[in-house]
């Protein structure tokens, strides 16, 4: 599979050797708070949830990437960033989750790009969701800079999200969307 780059960053698709660098992001402090509510994830929840980013890999062609950020003495990595199948939908729900070091510096964005890019380009999919938690204004500033609109608040999974989305056509029609291989 291919890998891509941005002037900062370098993506990679996940694959069962980031078992290590995915237990490090979702005990990360900031993601710990973020996601899991400061419940630590074990090794088997780790797995369970790299399994399940296989699973997309596998069956859509496209899925969560690894994402590290280039630094003088060599790739550090900073988190992960991708799509899934959202529900029984021919949309795409996108999500992202970077260490305490990646997050805040505009990285999100610039990864989120290469991935919905890739995801849309290879696939038939009508649009890309985003479902944040209410209290997340990093995740809603990040949602509108690549486009994604709110629409309101829908029950997923066992609770509210604040619910975005952005049509294909839309997203297409704006410029960032273009990455390097």
């Amino acid at each position: 599979m291919r890998k891509y780059q941005t002037q900062r960053l370098i993506l990679t698709p996940m694959r069962p050797e980031h078992e290590a660098e995915l237990f490090k992001l979702h005990n990360d402090p900031l993601i710990q708070e973020v996601i899991f509510k400061n419940v630590p994830q074990s090794n088997e929840d780790v797995r369970r949830s790299l399994d399940w980013y296989l699973s997309h890999w596998r069956k859509n062609g496209f899925g969560e990437w690894i994402v590290y950020e280039k630094a003088s003495d060599g790739p550090f990595f900073i988190g992960r960033c991708g799509l899934s199948d959202y529900g029984d939908t021919n949309d795409l729900e996108f999500g992202y989750a970077f260490t305490k070091f990646g997050a805040g510096r505009g990285l999100g964005p610039e990864a989120a790009r290469v991935t919905i890019t890739q995801a849309l380009q290879n696939s038939t999919k009508e649009k890309v969701v985003g479902l944040i938690a209410h209290g997340n204004p990093r995740a809603e500033r990040a949602a509108k800079k690549l486009g994604l609109r709110y629409i309101d608040d829908r029950w997923y999974c066992g609770k509210f999200w604040q619910y975005y989305e952005m049509t294909r056509e839309e997203y297409f029609s704006q410029a960032h969307h273009l990455v390097t291989g």
